[in-house]
């Protein structure tokens, strides 16, 4: 006698929303903290499991109650399914003539295939790193920062990077620039600060956000080469082809990588990058490609290609893919300094060694949960 599965009963949406102060990268502003979660339940018989995923947090800008919508789109075409067949909640992103390639959607079924992969977990006692095969067991992490605020001046960016090392064990950290308001000459001064104030064997990328043109950007690569930038992360507009192709073969005259990826929608827009040579590192992100089934295919064909895996932003969600390869080379971990809440948004706490790594959790599914009481006071 076959066993039964498990099959979805309900997929939930909550929203949350809080305060904090106000922070902008090149190309937008950062004013409140937003979570949109999805709690999925599954039964079998008189069993029930639930599981979690979620979209949103740090830095998001997007209007929360378009989400829930989609929620309730997709909803009768999850009820029912077995929730271990994770990979049909990707493929109902693939309707592009009515959804597009990416936004809301492939964000939305990001979020329930987390809550699937999570439930899948607890079913089988294993972590979502262990059912994707994942080969590290721990990955170095760096620390993500360096945002324009208000009254942040030249002080307080070395502030927050002196305390991202001494208080969090970064042994990397990334920083903002691309501010139009602040300038190329400013922003050089920046980062002179920055590594002045880190030392020389801290490793220190930058971020653009897309805010440059190929022009723009290739006049930074001499400031770059002379700071020991070790990456320049989205310089130009993501889907760009043409223009990284340019520029990446001008950063590498530089010793100077090229990183993107956190915009991409689908496994066809890495592919295109690889296509192109367009970049070294790609900043893929679960909570928008959508899941854990399109991911762990861009980490493998990117693996084949010679290029690095340093997933973008929710370091609960991205640390099983970014360990899921050899070719995970850094885990991005969000600080207080940040966002407040946001080490203490889901339990347990992740806490970085004395040597800036973290280690992959073994807890059955994601291995983390929401902090219900922190939350409580947020719900919308």
């Amino acid at each position: 006698m076959s066993i039964q599965p498990f099959k979805i009963i309900t997929v939930e949406s909550q929203c949350y929303e809080w305060d904090k102060p106000p922070i902008w990268n090149g190309m937008h502003v950062y004013d409140k903290g937003r979570l949109h979660l999805v709690k999925v339940t599954a039964k079998r018989g008189t069993e029930e499991v639930v599981g979690y995923g979620f979209n949103g947090g740090t830095a998001a800008t997007r209007p929360l109650s378009i989400f829930p919508k989609f929620v309730d789109l997709f909803r009768p075409a999850l009820i029912g399914h077995d929730v271990t067949d994770t990979a049909y909640v990707s493929r109902l992103a693939e309707n592009y003539k009515i959804y597009g390639p990416g936004g809301y959607h492939t964000q939305v079924l990001a979020a329930i295939n987390q809550a699937c992969w999570d439930i899948r977990g607890k079913i089988e006692g294993e972590s979502v790193h262990a059912l994707l095969g994942g080969t590290q067991r721990r990955i170095r992490t760096y620390i993500a920062g360096g945002y324009y605020g208000r009254d942040k001046g030249f002080d307080e960016l070395r502030e927050e990077m002196a305390r991202n090392i001494n208080e969090f064990n970064a042994t990397a950290v990334k920083m903002k620039i691309g501010d139009p308001d602040a300038g190329l000459e400013t922003d050089i001064k920046r980062i002179e600060v920055v590594r002045e104030t880190v030392g020389p064997d801290i490793t220190l990328m930058v971020d653009a956000n897309c805010a440059f043109s190929v022009e723009k950007a290739s006049e930074c690569l001499p400031a770059l080469q002379a700071n020991d930038i070790f990456w320049f992360e989205e310089p130009i507009h993501s889907h760009d082809y043409r223009g990284h192709k340019v520029l990446r073969a001008m950063a590498r005259d530089y010793g100077i990588q090229i990183a993107t990826g956190e915009n991409g929608y689908g496994a066809h827009y890495f592919q295109t990058l690889i296509d192109y040579e367009g970049a070294d590192v790609f900043n893929l992100d679960v909570a928008i490609l959508p899941g854990y089934e399109p991911a762990l295919q861009v980490v493998e064909e990117a693996l084949k290609a010679d290029k690095l895996i340093a997933p973008h932003g929710a370091q609960e969600l991205q640390i099983h893919i970014a360990a899921s390869r050899d070719n995970g080379l850094m885990l991005e971990y969000y600080p207080p300094a940040v966002d407040p809440l946001r080490g203490e948004m889901f339990l347990p706490p992740m806490v970085l060694e004395s040597d800036g790594h973290v280690t992959v959790p073994t807890r059955p599914g994601i291995g983390f949960v929401p902090n219900w009481e922190l939350l409580k006071y947020y719900r919308m």
